[in-house]
């Protein structure tokens, strides 16, 4: 039997290091990657607006992507309490590499497609109404069901275009927005998009529509 007094005066016996390729070592390693590889599918749908929408998808990524973060970076702490310096070097690069790779680099894309196809019913309505003439040339007043679409309220009818605003900037002098062509558009084709600013269309999104910006 081993009483406490007998061993006040040893010194502590140090933990064993955890070495990067041991199993606990990559267990951990891996703890701090599985937020992150989770990240990845969840920035595809993100993108897709599958998640009920733009703003919702994108506020469960923030969400996902702090809780990554925090794992990933207790992961790394704890190592180098342990003064496990491969494990924590490992997990440090790939915490780095993964995050970079899981941010959402076209988000522009996937909320112009998800407003097009939630409005896709009224915006061909409000085509056909262009077609038959049934618009006024200057100050469009946009019906109930675009107007979400277009906060501003900013939509003109042309001769050749019809334009409906998504965004501007404060000042009212930069746009960007959806327009529907009677022509297929050339390298010249230039539409205003504000006030001051005028955009090219970027981008088919279908029956006629275009992402101008």
């Amino acid at each position: 039997m081993t009483f406490l007094w007998e061993t006040a005066g040893q010194p502590e016996i140090p933990a064993p290091r955890v070495r990067l390729w041991s199993r606990r070592g990559l267990l951990r390693i891996a703890l701090g990657g599985t937020g992150w590889l989770l990240l990845l599918p969840l920035r595809r749908l993100v993108e897709t607006s599958a998640l009920g929408g733009p703003y919702v998808g994108l506020a469960i990524f923030l969400g996902a992507f702090v809780v990554a973060a925090l794992v990933s970076t207790a992961v790394i702490l704890f190592a180098c309490a342990r003064s496990a310096w491969g494990v924590a070097a490992v997990s440090l690069l790939l915490a780095v590499v993964a995050g970079i790779a899981a941010v959402p680099r076209d988000y522009e894309t996937g909320y112009v497609d998800y407003q097009f196809r939630k409005h896709r019913t009224a915006l061909a309505s409000l085509a056909q109404d262009y077609r038959a003439g049934r618009l006024e040339d200057d100050g469009l007043t946009l019906p109930p069901d675009l107007r979400a679409l277009s906060p501003s309220g900013y939509a003109y009818a042309g001769d050749t275009v019809l334009f409906v605003q998504l965004w501007q900037n404060w000042r009212a002098e930069a746009g960007t927005g959806l327009a529907y062509l009677t022509q297929p558009p050339t390298a010249e084709t230039r539409i205003t998009t504000a006030s001051g600013d005028f955009g090219y269309p970027r981008r088919r999104l279908g029956d006629g529509w275009w992402w101008v910006a």
